[in-house]
């Protein structure tokens, strides 16, 4: 009995040191000091370099100029190609967004207002293309259209950007869907209204903002997709294109340049969804109810239902998969495994490299994102945490290849010289775009948690500490899980920025898109289908862990 009675004392002594070690670290002196510290590494990694390539633009305005605009060879030829880049980027974010929202009204109808067996599983694959490296599904989609006599061009690269750019959209449009109430429309149809008219009348000015801003958010990802458009691009150049280009014959006042253009344009992109998605209105000019009664009937909306599924399997679903039937095609085992020059360490080498580099960008991420959350949800700064609020999602919408430049400019040999094109420059650039990922689910957690619990609990004499590790931190764990995943998946996926700072590493999507520069086809299809299995099961536990929390 003395000794039990012994042990529990000595317990009781180890939670109070535990407590005491709590009430100390929660002064405000070190809360301030952890505010600070990430802060200062919001601005070096995430706005540091963004900032530092308009100020490197500004600065080299006469060497600029004389090899874009002046040079005694070539006069103006640099100008002209970076015009032509930029006209093919944006003609191909055009015509793919336009396609895609017309395929991603009804899919995304289907998709909430729908119950049927296999939707969860549907809804899983339109996310997938957002979680696969696109230099594989670049490889897929030029695999599924050659058998058609597509080649590589303006009309492939087109192709490859819906599906890319599609899950984007429809996941806008799904999620202001699901979080608006369908009285509304139950109502008109109560009342007779058709199908059509309760549509357009009804649904589709609900569908605003989710259009907006999922048609933004795809432009911009069109406008910087690499990986997948250097496989399919043959003689075509587009902006991202260009920059590597640009970058690999050392030409940098072009690649400043143009990759100061794309991100300009990507800044203003991003910043409009919340001016045109709060403004504006879709016009709903009168009502035809007899002719829309007509097109209400369920035989043709059987038919429209049906045409819907069949587009989305032919053009987004089946050309993005369709490398996985591949897989027993051509001599796999002579080429990746029995090869003279090794193919099988290079993809082992590069995989492990993708891995070990997306762990440390969750880890630093992590790090640094969690007590970001906390100063955007938790923080009354006023207009200072709006800013940053705003600002947090520019390595989103910016072209990972401009990002990536401006990341060479500012932490390499051109910039600071902390970094040499490598494994840690790799890095370095993947915690970048991936931060926004990471701090967003956090976030959305954040705000959606009951506060009450923890004003009691510091009522009680809790220190902030305590209140943190105690009840905070178990009930952001479904966010902080699911940031993880969407950083790791990104930085798996990452293409075009890696291309700009690798140096002679290689990771999983560069090294498909060597081998299919190299025409080692079935190693690339090997590779490609392993990427593609390990996304899929990223995206389905990344589905899984928001569907338990309700995010």
């Amino acid at each position: 009995m003395l000794r039990r009675v012994k042990k529990e004392q000595g317990g009781e002594t180890h939670l109070s040191l535990g407590l005491q070690i709590d009430r100390f670290f929660s002064k405000p002196i070190y809360r301030k000091s952890l505010d600070t510290i990430t802060i200062v590494f919001f601005i070096l990694v995430i706005i540091g370099p963004i900032i530092n390539i308009f100020s490197t633009i500004f600065l080299n305005i006469p060497s600029i100029y004389h090899d874009v605009f002046a040079d005694e060879l070539i006069g103006d030829l640099q100008w002209i190609n970076i015009l032509k880049s930029l006209g093919v980027s944006f003609s191909v974010a055009t015509i793919a967004v336009i396609f895609d929202i017309i395929i991603a009204f009804p899919v995304s109808i289907i998709l909430t207002r729908y119950n049927f067996r296999g939707k969860n599983i549907l809804d899983a694959l339109v996310d997938l293309p957002m979680a696969v490296p696109t230099s594989a599904l670049g490889f897929s989609v030029l695999l599924f259209w050659g058998i058609f006599g597509i080649s590589p061009g303006m009309p492939l690269i087109i192709l490859g950007h819906i599906i890319f750019t599609f899950p984007y959209i429809v996941r806008n449009m799904k999620i202001v869907l699901e979080k608006s109430d369908t009285l509304y429309e139950d109502a008109a149809r109560t009342l007779g209204a058709s199908g059509i008219t309760v549509f357009r009348t009804i649904t589709l000015p609900m569908m605003k903002e989710g259009v907006i801003a999922g048609a933004i958010l795809a432009f911009t990802r069109s406008l910087g997709e690499t990986g997948a458009t250097i496989i399919m691009s043959g003689l075509v150049e587009t902006a991202p294109i260009l920059i590597v280009g640009f970058r690999r014959q050392l030409q940098l006042p072009a690649a400043s340049l143009l990759a100061g253009i794309l991100i300009s344009i990507s800044i203003l992109l991003l910043f409009s969804i919340k001016f045109f998605s709060r403004g504006g209105h879709f016009p709903i000019k009168g009502v035809l109810p007899n002719f829309e009664r007509i097109l209400s009937n369920k035989y043709l909306r059987y038919i429209r239902d049906g045409l819907t599924i069949l587009a989305l399997g032919v053009v987004i679903l089946i050309p993005a998969f369709f490398i996985v039937s591949q897989i027993t095609e051509g001599n796999l085992v002579q080429e990746l495994f029995l090869g003279r020059d090794y193919k099988w360490a290079y993809l082992y080498t590069s995989f492990l490299s993708s891995i070990q580099i997306g762990a440390l960008a969750v880890c630093i991420n992590l790090i640094f994102g969690i007590p970001f959350a906390f100063i955007i949800t938790k923080r009354k700064w006023g207009k200072f945490i709006t800013f940053l609020d705003t600002i947090l999602d520019i390595p989103i919408a910016i072209p990972s290849a401009a990002l990536g430049f401006a990341i060479f400019l500012f932490w390499g040999p051109a910039g600071i010289g902390l970094f040499q094109p490598g494994f840690l420059m790799i890095l370095f650039v993947h915690v970048t775009f991936s931060f926004p990922y990471m701090v967003r689910p956090i976030i959305s957690v954040l705000e959606s948690s009951n506060k009450g619990i923890e004003e009691a609990a510091r009522t009680l004499g809790a220190s902030n500490l305590t209140v943190f590790r105690k009840i905070t931190l178990p009930n952001i764990k479904q966010g902080i899980i699911a940031g993880c995943i969407m950083v790791f998946t990104r930085s798996l996926g990452e293409t075009g920025a890696t291309i700009v700072v690798m140096g002679s590493i290689r990771t999983i999507p560069v090294l498909i898109v060597d081998w299919v520069e190299a025409n080692a086809y079935s190693s690339a299809i090997f590779a490609s289908t392993i990427v593609i299995i390990f996304s899929a099961f990223l995206i389905f536990a990344l589905r899984a862990v928001t569907k338990k929390r309700g995010t």
